[in-house]
């Protein structure tokens, strides 16, 4: 069984409804109400509202440790501090070009 309050909480952490988010994931309120009192939905539904939370499936489950990041969240980290260190670059290319025109 999931635990899928989460989703209530994880909703209102992105600022949106369970109405906005059924719709975002092709979905009726109702069903997604039902699924959060059930705890349980097919495997479709929770990896669509996980998606558009921003967050594994795995959190809806028992034993999910959100501390270890995933293969994606790792490589986009990477790709994320690459993008830091070229900006850092840029900047640095831009000062010393601002600095030399004085």
């Amino acid at each position: 069984m999931a635990n899928l309050k989460l989703i209530r909480k994880l909703a209102k952490d992105k600022n949106i409804t369970i109405r906005e988010l059924a719709q975002k994931i092709g979905r009726n309120e109702s069903s997604i109400q039902s699924a959060i009192r059930r705890g349980t939905t097919n495997s479709t539904t929770i990896e669509l509202m996980a998606k558009e939370l921003g967050v594994s499936a795995g959190i809806f489950f028992d034993g999910f440790d959100g501390g270890e990041a995933t293969a994606e969240q790792r490589r986009e980290i990477a790709h994320l501090k690459e993008l830091l260190k070229e900006k850092e670059r840029t900047i640095e290319i831009l000062m010393s070009d601002r600095n030399a025109k004085k």
